[in-house]
């Protein structure tokens, strides 16, 4: 059957339906925010096929309103859920490959969220979480500033076992309405991120003339990180508009902190043989995830509890850490190391494990 769907393009999820789904609402009040701001609403009419059993989508799909069916080859009898049931505070038969079919029973809405870019931006949002003395390392404007950060495209690959290093980095800067902050034809020195304030974005295109106005910029904005991988003179000037703050990344510390940390990446079946007694299971996921599914005698602490507990851990333990896709996961097998701990990562994530293996 043919995916019909009739998509209004300015039509995006609100804040308080995301603030009800599992586990969107671990993310932080401005993190929600701004995952609401570009996530599509997809109006379909009945019969609309949502996905298809074997699919390989890395989706989280949550239904808004309307009815949807669930069918399996396995199963004769299809399954139904209902918008504002319980089931549909979660992403629906969240599982890859898909162990089953999904189709809009009737005229329903839906969204879809992709698993790799949610897990990147819930673990940058976790390590950015206040520390034991009750600072945070980020910037105060949290998790707008974090998810402004996730979806710049240098920060795209930036392992999270760097993410909290990262924080830890950034310098705070007071600012004047005035100051200028990048000077065209200046070489690139800072990563900059608005923490609080408006500044103008300047170009002067001839030597000698006049400044143009090219963009006004708000609070969670980032900028400077293309002077600073191409080497080349900062290419526009940026000003203050108003009073306000700043965090500001030095370039030698944003060029080494994109690199690759050394992390021990290991797949399901070497785990098992090779992990023996001395194996756990540590998923580092939230509770809503983990009841959803999980590995065999898994031991369940959430990324942003882990550093509160490391030493209730046992040392003598391998520890598997994994997640949904490795990111969260790699973060934490970082820090374990950084305590003493021997640490793995399950490479793929849970959603590379057979359904057959996960506890539900």
């Amino acid at each position: 059957m043919t995916n019909t769907t009739m998509n209004d393009p300015l039509s995006f999820i609100d804040l308080e339906t995301l603030l009800g789904l599992e586990p969107i609402s671990s993310l932080s009040h401005d993190c929600i925010k701004a995952l609401a701001s570009r996530t599509p609403i997809e109006i379909l009419s009945a019969g609309s096929v949502i996905f298809s059993e074997g699919d390989d989508d890395q989706k989280m799909v949550y239904v808004i309103d309307g009815e949807i069916r669930l069918q399996s080859s396995f199963e004769p009898e299809p399954h139904y859920i209902r918008a504002g049931m319980p089931e549909s505070w979660n992403p629906i038969a969240n599982h890859s490959p898909r162990q089953m079919s999904a189709v809009a029973e009737s005229s329903a809405e839906i969204i879809r969220i992709d698993v790799e870019s949610f897990d990147r931006l819930l673990a940058w949002d976790q390590l950015a979480l206040p520390n034991e003395d009750g600072e945070r390392a980020a910037p105060s404007s949290g998790g707008t500033a974090t998810a402004q950060m996730t979806q710049s495209t240098t920060f795209e690959s930036l392992p999270p076992a760097n993410i909290e290093k990262l924080f830890e980095c950034l310098e705070y800067i007071e600012a004047k309405a005035g100051d200028v902050i990048i000077r065209q034809g200046d070489p690139g020195d800072y990563y900059w991120l608005l923490d609080r304030g408006e500044a103008e974005v300047t170009r002067q295109t001839e030597s000698g003339g006049p400044e143009v106005a090219l963009a006004t910029l708000g609070e969670g904005t980032t900028f400077g990180e293309e002077a600073l991988i191409s080497d080349n003179p900062r290419n526009a000037s940026i000003t203050m508009l108003t009073d306000g703050a700043l965090r500001r990344l030095d370039k030698k510390d944003f060029i080494a902190l994109l690199r690759e940390p050394m992390v021990d990446w290991i797949g399901l079946n070497e785990a098992l043989s090779t992990l023996g007694d001395d194996g756990v299971f540590l998923d580092v996921r939230v509770a809503s995830e983990f009841k959803q599914g999980h590995l065999p005698q898994a031991v369940d602490i959430p990324l942003f509890e882990l550093r509160q507990k490391v030493n209730d851990l046992d040392k003598s333990k391998h520890y598997l850490c994994y997640c949904s896709t490795g990111r969260r996961s790699s973060a934490a097998a970082f820090l374990l190391k950084q305590n003493g701990f021997i640490a793995s990562v399950l490479s793929g994530g849970l959603s590379r494990v057979p359904a057959s293996f996960i506890i539900r």
